[in-house]
């Protein structure tokens, strides 16, 4: 069953809006009180992809596209980023193995102490 994109977001859509019904006719026979207005979306997105997948409609990797959340990007700690340098040069070898009884906790705790004093 090969069908293009369009109409793979066409039947997407429908499988969305029967889940949504079949969710929101279920929560409101259950009396459970405003929690499911609050799951129902996630229950719903749920049911549309599993009965997508089950059809042949939906790939396996359309649910981890969804839920994957991308990183905002954060400012670096010149600082830290020195002294976690000076910290791995002391519980280091030269060939990058640790110390024996050295941690990467150590070297952290280590780290932190070299950055307060700076």
């Amino acid at each position: 069953m090969a069908l293009t994109q369009s109409e793979k977001n066409v039947v997407a859509e429908v499988l969305r809006r029967t889940a949504d019904t079949l969710v929101m006719v279920a929560a409101a026979e259950i009396p459970l009180g405003p929690a499911p207005t609050l799951i129902a979306p996630r229950v719903v997105e749920e049911i549309s992809l599993a009965i997508g997948r089950s059809l042949g409609v939906l790939g396996k990797d359309t649910a981890a596209s969804k839920t994957a959340r991308q990183k905002r990007p954060r400012k670096g700690n010149p600082k830290l980023a020195k002294a976690l340098k000076q910290a791995n040069a002391r519980f280091r070898k030269k060939n990058g193995d640790l110390r024996s009884g050295a941690t990467q906790a150590k070297i952290m705790s280590y780290a932190h102490k070299l950055r307060r004093g700076m």
